[in-house]
């Protein structure tokens, strides 16, 4: 466990669990003996996780030329080594839904989720960053701090949400004030303990201010200016009231070219409500 983290969240005991098929993937990926015909053997044993890669491949998230009809096909666009993160990804959303003591509607907050996730990888893809999708992860991830806190830390969470509406006060910083650490390292500590790679957890730990992810500068920039674009589009619901603070710093730490902002949000509205399907509704058609 990273010791930068607070050492109340290095309990890997109080965050929930993995699905047991999250961990079937994760081991037949890293055994030498698994084929790719296993990978997709277990993918296909749930209906449910079937249906959403199908769909996923098949969705403007990749804008594939042809339509994708099986799982071995899927995993072959969407990458084996993706599709474990992406299977705990497709999860979430279900298994972390409304709570009393983080009172956003659950849809609206994953729809802000995917939205960042979305405009992270548009801009890695602009600026020709290696491995876009864990510019979504990281993006998708960037919050998920927010309803853990609810789960972990209840009382507290109930506190921080209160201040949030009292005071104008960002949820960060309410977090922060509360709690003595905030949501990106909750989130940040969640991802370790489901062994989620560093170049996707250091992201989101210090999206909020880039300069202190170091190696992975570039990628907190995408991810802390996707986060302001996307609350200022009000795409969703962070749990913020207003507009997050933005830090100029981050243009420059990104190299990314400002001119290009415009066609990243229409390729971002292009893309938003396939991808929110996948993610978000109960049934999914496999087409």
């Amino acid at each position: 466990m990273n010791s930068l983290l607070n050492p109340v969240l290095e309990d890997a005991d109080k965050f929930p669990s993995l699905l047991p098929l999250a961990l079937a993937i994760e081991d037949a990926v890293d055994s030498p003996e698994s084929s790719f015909d296993d990978i997709a053997r277990i993918v296909e044993s749930d209906t449910d996780l079937t249906a959403r890669f199908l769909a996923l491949a098949n969705s403007s998230f990749y804008n594939y030329p042809v339509s994708i009809t099986t799982i071995p096909d899927a995993l072959s666009v969407i990458g084996l080594r993706n599709t474990r993160n992406m299977s705990i990804a497709l999860s979430l959303p279900r298994s972390l839904g409304n709570s009393p003591e983080f009172p956003v509607e659950s849809d609206r907050f994953w729809r802000h989720s995917i939205a960042v996730g979305l405009c992270t990888r548009l801009i890695a893809l602009d600026s020709r960053d290696a491995n876009t999708e864990r510019h979504f992860l990281a993006g998708f991830f960037h919050k998920i701090g927010r309803p853990l806190i609810a789960s972990l830390f209840p009382e507290e969470a109930n506190a921080i949400y209160k201040r949030t509406r009292k005071r104008d006060t960002l949820y960060q910083k309410a977090a922060q004030s509360i709690l003595g650490f905030d949501e990106s390292e909750v989130g940040a500590a969640a991802l370790q303990h489901w062994r989620f790679p560093e170049n996707i957890s250091t992201l989101v730990r210090h999206h909020n201010k880039p300069v202190l992810a170091r190696t992975h500068l570039r990628g907190a920039s995408f991810v802390h200016i996707s986060s302001f674009i996307v609350s200022a589009l009000n795409f969703g619901d962070s749990g913020d009231r207003f507009v997050p603070e933005f830090s100029e710093a981050a243009w420059g730490f990104s190299n990314f070219d400002e001119s290009k902002l415009s066609m990243i949000v229409e390729e971002l509205k292009r893309q938003l409500d396939s991808v929110c399907h996948v993610f978000l509704s109960e049934n999914i058609d496999q087409g």
